[in-house]
Protein backbone atom coordinates (compact mmCIF):
# COMPACT_ATOMS: atom_id res chain seq x y z
CA UNK A 1 0.00 0.00 0.00
CA UNK A 2 1.60 3.32 -1.14
CA UNK A 3 1.52 6.09 1.43
CA UNK A 4 -0.32 9.40 0.03
CA UNK A 5 1.48 12.52 1.20
CA UNK A 6 -0.62 15.80 1.35
CA UNK A 7 1.92 19.38 1.17
CA UNK A 8 0.59 22.57 1.66
CA UNK A 9 2.09 25.67 -0.38
CA UNK A 10 1.95 29.11 1.27
CA UNK A 11 1.24 31.56 -0.92
CA UNK A 12 2.36 34.88 1.02
CA UNK A 13 0.10 37.52 1.87
CA UNK A 14 -2.64 38.68 -1.15
CA UNK A 15 -2.04 41.68 -3.81
CA UNK A 16 -4.21 43.33 -1.98
CA UNK A 17 -2.50 43.11 1.15
CA UNK A 18 0.91 43.79 -0.14
CA UNK A 19 -0.70 47.21 -1.72
CA UNK A 20 -1.75 47.88 1.75
CA UNK A 21 0.76 47.35 3.47
CA UNK A 22 2.52 49.07 1.00
CA UNK A 23 1.09 51.69 2.12
CA UNK A 24 0.67 51.60 5.75
CA UNK A 25 4.85 51.27 5.38
CA UNK A 26 5.24 54.43 3.48
CA UNK A 27 3.27 56.13 6.66
CA UNK A 28 5.33 54.36 8.88
CA UNK A 29 3.57 51.29 10.12
CA UNK A 30 6.67 49.08 11.24
CA UNK A 31 4.05 46.21 11.22
CA UNK A 32 3.15 46.32 7.75
CA UNK A 33 6.44 46.72 6.24
CA UNK A 34 7.63 43.64 7.99
CA UNK A 35 4.04 41.88 6.29
CA UNK A 36 4.61 43.53 2.73
CA UNK A 37 8.64 42.25 3.38
CA UNK A 38 7.03 38.68 4.23
CA UNK A 39 9.23 38.88 7.76
CA UNK A 40 8.10 36.71 10.70
CA UNK A 41 9.46 39.23 13.42
CA UNK A 42 7.26 40.87 15.55
CA UNK A 43 6.68 44.68 14.94
CA UNK A 44 8.65 46.77 17.36
CA UNK A 45 5.60 48.95 18.56
CA UNK A 46 2.47 50.48 17.31
CA UNK A 47 3.11 54.05 17.95
CA UNK A 48 2.71 53.51 21.71
CA UNK A 49 4.69 56.72 22.86
CA UNK A 50 3.74 60.06 23.88
CA UNK A 51 5.23 61.92 20.85
CA UNK A 52 2.72 59.78 18.54
CA UNK A 53 -0.29 59.79 20.34
CA UNK A 54 0.25 64.10 20.53
CA UNK A 55 0.55 64.30 16.97
CA UNK A 56 -1.97 62.11 16.35
CA UNK A 57 -4.27 63.79 18.87
CA UNK A 58 -3.54 67.74 17.10
CA UNK A 59 -3.22 66.01 13.43
CA UNK A 60 -7.11 64.53 13.87
CA UNK A 61 -8.19 67.79 16.14
CA UNK A 62 -7.33 69.87 12.57
CA UNK A 63 -8.34 67.89 9.90
CA UNK A 64 -11.84 66.89 12.17
CA UNK A 65 -12.61 70.66 12.73
CA UNK A 66 -10.56 72.15 9.48
CA UNK A 67 -12.25 69.50 6.97
CA UNK A 68 -15.86 70.36 6.95
CA UNK A 69 -14.94 74.29 7.49
CA UNK A 70 -12.58 74.12 3.96
CA UNK A 71 -15.87 73.91 1.43
CA UNK A 72 -17.62 76.66 3.44
CA UNK A 73 -14.42 79.20 2.37
CA UNK A 74 -14.16 79.89 6.55
CA UNK A 75 -10.82 80.61 6.02
CA UNK A 76 -8.84 82.07 9.17
CA UNK A 77 -11.29 78.87 10.78
CA UNK A 78 -9.26 76.61 8.10
CA UNK A 79 -6.00 78.11 7.78
CA UNK A 80 -5.49 77.53 12.21
CA UNK A 81 -6.56 73.97 11.40
CA UNK A 82 -4.26 73.60 8.84
CA UNK A 83 -1.76 75.20 11.76
CA UNK A 84 -2.33 72.55 13.90
CA UNK A 85 -1.03 69.68 10.65
CA UNK A 86 2.54 71.97 11.17
CA UNK A 87 2.52 71.77 14.97
CA UNK A 88 1.58 67.93 14.57
CA UNK A 89 4.82 67.28 12.40
CA UNK A 90 6.72 69.94 15.59
CA UNK A 91 5.20 68.24 17.95
CA UNK A 92 5.97 64.66 17.38
CA UNK A 93 9.79 65.78 16.51
CA UNK A 94 10.40 67.46 19.87
CA UNK A 95 9.11 65.16 21.98
CA UNK A 96 11.02 62.62 20.46
CA UNK A 97 13.73 64.80 20.57
CA UNK A 98 13.22 64.77 24.73
CA UNK A 99 13.01 61.31 24.65
CA UNK A 100 9.05 60.74 24.41
CA UNK A 101 8.87 59.07 21.50
CA UNK A 102 9.58 55.09 21.68
CA UNK A 103 13.49 54.22 19.75
CA UNK A 104 13.23 53.24 16.22
CA UNK A 105 15.02 49.78 16.12
CA UNK A 106 12.99 48.75 12.30
CA UNK A 107 17.16 48.15 11.09
CA UNK A 108 17.90 46.28 13.92
CA UNK A 109 14.83 44.14 13.97
CA UNK A 110 15.57 43.56 10.45
CA UNK A 111 19.23 42.50 10.19
CA UNK A 112 18.17 40.16 13.12
CA UNK A 113 15.61 38.96 10.80
CA UNK A 114 17.97 38.39 8.00
CA UNK A 115 20.43 36.46 10.02
CA UNK A 116 17.62 33.93 11.16
CA UNK A 117 16.99 33.06 7.73
CA UNK A 118 20.63 32.92 6.97
CA UNK A 119 21.54 30.47 9.61
CA UNK A 120 18.42 28.53 9.20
Amino acid sequence: MTEVTKTTEHKGPSTIAKAASLGMAALGSSAAGNHFAGNTVDHADHGHSVARWVAAALSFTGFIIGGPLFPFAMWPAVIICGAFQVLALIAVVVLNATGFGVPDVWGQLKAEAAAERASA
